[in-house]
């Protein structure tokens, strides 16, 4: 057997040393990747809910998914509280209408009453105008505004980022015109709250 020493023992092992290195490095990433912040919150229906006149605020019920403690909901508000940090933040949200209805039936109607959802910042306690336009979605706290959807149970859909600089709270809110009629955020039928009326999915970059 031939020993190697000299040079070409020290540079095998710069390189052995370099790849473990490279190894370590892509094990720390897939650590850090593998704790990263994530959250899903669903609106299921456990009673039925009007839809009032301008925007609602999706009040969520459940928990789908969360990893992570940077992600926190107030199932009592709505409001989701985010710390210091750039999210990706998806997700839908939809009405019906309902009189009620046979079993399993929902109605549809034509013309139908349409609107959309957004997600915006939030404080407690502050003070909105009244009316559709008390916050205008080009004011700085619309962070994004929904797809166009009607009361036919067709989901408004959002897809956004949002970078919070500091502890900051967001709400997901709907509208359905400034007279609905007949028009659910929730319908508890049939027994079941198994009714997905609107989802927030988030994760943290």
């Amino acid at each position: 057997m031939r020993k190697t020493t000299g040079k070409g023992a020290d540079r095998r092992a710069l390189i052995a040393g370099g790849a473990a290195l490279v190894a370590g490095s892509l094990a720390a990433r897939d650590v850090a990747a593998n704790t990263q912040d994530i959250a899903v919150f669903t609106e299921l229906s456990p009673e039925s809910k009007l839809v009032k006149p301008g925007f609602n605020t999706r009040v969520f019920t459940d928990t789908d998914f969360r990893r992570g403690n940077a992600i926190q909901c107030d199932f009592a508000t709505g409001a989701v509280t985010l710390q210091p940090g750039l999210y990706h933040l998806s997700g839908m949200s939809m009405v019906a209408y309902f009189m009620p209805e046979p079993p399993e039936m929902t109605t549809i109607r034509a013309p139908a009453s349409a609107g959309y959802c957004r997600l915006r910042t939030y404080v407690p306690n502050e003070v909105i105008p009244a009316g559709m336009r008390g916050i205008e979605n080009s004011d700085p706290r619309v962070i994004c505004v929904g797809s166009s959807s009607t009361a036919n149970l067709t989901p408004s859909v959002i897809e956004g980022y949002f970078e919070a600089r500091e502890t900051t709270q967001i709400i997901l809110e709907h509208q359905s015109g400034s007279k609905p009629e007949q028009i659910y955020l929730r319908v508890y039928v049939e027994n079941s709250k198994w009714h997905a009326f609107a989802r927030l999915a988030i994760r943290k970059l």
